[in-house]
């Protein structure tokens, strides 16, 4: 109550609290895409597209799961309705996040364009985009200024909500990239015990054959 109270200057009623409460609800609860983890084919280009029904906040990230090849081949766009590029990856760059305001069909597309030393590497990529509507009132109506406070502070959370969103997706892709060079040791350390197992038995197998082979020597050389 004494943080509503700090922000609108007075004490809202019951009523308007529980209405603010569920909105502010209803805004951190709000239904977003979990990070995808997709592989981007060399010399080609792949696009995800979201559509805002109304005035949002557009927002994603990216990052590269592999460690193969440089990343100056791989690169970001994402484009506005007009078919603009609002925002691209820097050169080189391994990763990224991304945030657009407004309404209409926004697409993320990933090109790995692949080069003279690396045209036969695949890219794994993490990478998610979400869009959270934002809440307009106009101030000059008989509530505007109570609403235009209650819109700031729900807007505000939902920024705060895309920004945890992001640690959380780039936390999951560690997570992800973990997963995988785990798996990668593991197999190497499976390879390495098969052929000390294999160079075992054929130590093995040459000491006996070079037993066998000088008893055989040492009893030729009694019978004569």
């Amino acid at each position: 109550m004494s943080l509503f109270a700090a922000v609108y200057g007075q004490h809202p009623s019951s009523l308007y609290t529980l209405i603010l409460l569920i909105s502010l609800a209803t805004t951190l609860l709000h239904s977003a895409t979990a990070s995808i983890q997709i592989e981007v084919d060399t010399e080609s280009t792949l696009c995800f597209g979201t559509y805002a029904l109304v005035r949002s906040i557009i927002t994603g990230n990216f990052d590269i799961l592999d460690d193969d090849g440089p990343a100056e081949s791989f690169s970001a766009k994402f484009y506005n309705p007009k078919g603009d590029v609002v925002w691209t990856s820097a050169y080189g760059s391994s990763e990224g996040t991304f945030s657009e305001e407004g309404e209409g069909r926004y697409e993320l597309c990933f090109s790995n364009a692949g080069d003279d030393d690396y045209s036969g590497t695949d890219r794994n990529v993490g990478f998610a985009l979400r869009t959270i509507p934002l809440n307009v009132h106009d101030p000059a109506a008989a509530d505007g200024p109570v609403n235009s406070m209650t819109t700031k502070l729900i807007d505000s959370a939902a920024r705060l909500q895309a920004n945890l969103e992001d640690i959380s997706d780039h936390q999951s892709y560690m997570r992800a990239r973990e997963t995988s060079h785990r798996e990668l040791s593991e197999k190497t350390f499976a390879r390495v015990v098969r052929w000390t197992f294999l160079e075992g038995l054929v130590l093995l197998f040459v000491a006996g054959g070079q037993v066998m082979y000088l008893r055989k020597f040492f009893e030729k050389k009694r019978m004569l």
